[in-house]
């Protein structure tokens, strides 16, 4: 009920040839906007190279950490493999004589009767 009271509304409807509280025109004249848009092209240009330089920087910086990861998951996989050979050489190494056994079904039966 009282918050109506507490509101503060501002409208400000501006004209075309209307002057603000210090007699100055209120719309701008051609010269100022073109030197506005004169001024704000080279800014523009800057930001965009820099963007660019930075852009260029974290994907540089990116290239290489993942150039490292790969590197280190190359050389972890080589290493494992070495290991690999080296343990079924061993495992080789040990077996010195072998003998293939084949045992049919009729024979699997007659081990269970004996």
């Amino acid at each position: 009920m009282y918050d109506d009271f507490r509101k503060i509304i501002i409208r400000r409807i501006v004209y075309g040839n209307q002057t603000n509280p210090a007699d100055e025109p209120l719309n701008s004249s051609p010269a100022n906007r073109w030197m506005f848009y004169l001024t704000l092209i080279p800014v523009v240009v800057v930001i965009v190279v820099l963007g660019a330089f930075f852009f260029s920087i974290v994907l540089a910086l990116f290239a290489v950490v993942a150039a490292g990861v790969g590197a280190r998951l190359w050389w972890l996989r080589r290493k494992f493999r070495q290991e690999m050979s080296a343990a079924a050489e061993q495992n080789n190494a040990m077996i010195e004589d072998a003998e293939i056994i084949e045992i049919r079904e009729d024979d699997k039966n007659d081990r269970k009767h004996r």
